[in-house]
């Protein structure tokens, strides 16, 4: 597969490596990345009576999960047991999305940078490479996080800041039984006349809808992510296809199964649980390919000695073969060690596939990270004025 991110700041998903996961048998979702939702903290105290009781006071971390689509079960049930057997470690979590959370990550990192909002969790591309940029992360340890030994060498980040443990697909989901035409090419999602007016777009999401078109129709429009104003320009000219910008994975999908919204690019991975879940839903692969995404692992900066001691523990456990095995299982999310197993039902699913994943398109996740604000006021000024 192509780069995914470049050195340094950049992971590198061959297809040989997807490959080798099939292949050993080794598996998703906002803004990825899961995508957005409704922050909701939950907490996941100690409340083993039988440990000893007086070890001083409590290690309090708070940990990043995503919202919805089974994305939290895992990470509790490893959570749940780690504070069982260390009963002087309270975990809080907080549930959204990486659209929702990074902003108060970084608003919380400007006014006290040792009193982080979150000490550890789950960040998609895109948070991961803003938090590059803006200093954001603390190097793994590796003599704790063991289980980064299954995991191949270039999903390991520079000065191991995060580990790439999964890797989904940004496709075409679509109302199967509204649709009469299946799309089959990015080019139906901005010039499509049964999906005019009918588009949903994530609001600020640039990698799902700015990215395929640079990659299909940059060298056309003499856009790219040095100019990307040919590119709003293009997506101003025919704003007539969108119909809604959304901000939640839930308002997405009733969008979708009302049939108020017949398109959208999204996770294949997250879309899939909504199938499974009985939504009139399909997920079409671009000819042009999915657009790859990358989820990582990550401890913030700020963050205690003890705080850090207890989130590597725990990265190691959401690493382990069974652990992983277990969140593809309940997401469809396709992961990166070599020791996870691929579950029956998503063994003939295209995102596990070699073949579709070495088509993948690469956003440019460190330009993305940099222009973040710039590309925020294109989309305000040139798009949405026209919506």
């Amino acid at each position: 597969m192509t780069t995914m991110f470049k050195t340094k700041r950049t992971y590198l998903v061959p297809a040989l490596s997807l490959a080798m996961m099939v292949a050993l048998s080794a598996c998703g979702g906002n803004n990825a990345n899961n995508a957005a939702g409704n922050t909701s903290p939950t907490n996941a105290a100690a409340t083993d009576s039988s440990a000893a009781a007086g070890s001083g006071e409590k290690v309090k971390l708070t940990m990043f999960i995503w919202a919805g689509s089974n994305q939290d079960v895992v990470p509790k049930e490893v959570v749940a047991e780690y504070v069982k057997n260390h009963p002087n470690v309270e975990v809080t979590f907080e549930e959204s999305s990486n659209s929702v959370m990074y902003p108060k990550m970084l608003a919380g990192k400007q006014a006290d940078p040792n009193n982080p909002v979150v000490n550890f969790g789950y960040f998609n591309a895109d948070a991961s490479a803003k938090g590059i940029n803006d200093d954001m992360w603390e190097p793994l340890d590796t003599a704790v996080v063991t289980n980064m030994k299954d995991i191949p060498e270039q999903f390991h980040t520079a000065d191991n800041k995060g580990i790439v443990w999964g890797v989904s697909s940004f496709a075409l989901v679509y109302n199967k039984d509204l649709v009469k035409t299946p799309p089959t090419s990015w080019n139906d999602l901005w010039s499509s006349e049964e999906f005019k007016g009918k588009t949903a777009l994530w609001d600020y999401m640039f990698y799902s809808y700015l990215s395929p078109l640079l990659a299909v129709k940059g060298e056309e429009l003499g856009a790219s992510y040095e100019n990307p104003e040919p590119a709003f320009q293009y997506w101003a000219d025919n704003s007539d296809q969108i119909g809604t910008l959304v901000t939640s994975n839930d308002q997405l999908k009733g969008l979708l199964d009302s049939g108020d919204a017949l398109i959208a690019p999204f996770s294949a991975q997250v879309a899939q649980t909504w199938i499974d879940g009985g939504s009139p839903l399909a997920v079409a692969y671009p000819q042009e390919g999915a657009i790859s995404f990358p989820y990582s692992l990550q401890v913030v900066k700020g963050s205690t000695p003890e705080q850090q001691k207890v989130a590597n523990e725990i990265i190691n456990e959401l690493l382990s073969a069974d652990a992983l095995s277990r969140y593809a299982d309940a997401t469809g999310t396709p992961v990166t060690s070599t020791t996870a197993v691929v579950p029956d039902k998503y063994k003939a699913d295209p995102s596990f596939s070699a073949e579709e994943q070495s088509k993948g398109i690469n956003p440019d996740w460190d330009t993305l990270a940099k222009n973040s604000s710039a590309w925020k006021e294109l989309w305000d000024r040139m798009v949405k004025t026209e919506l």
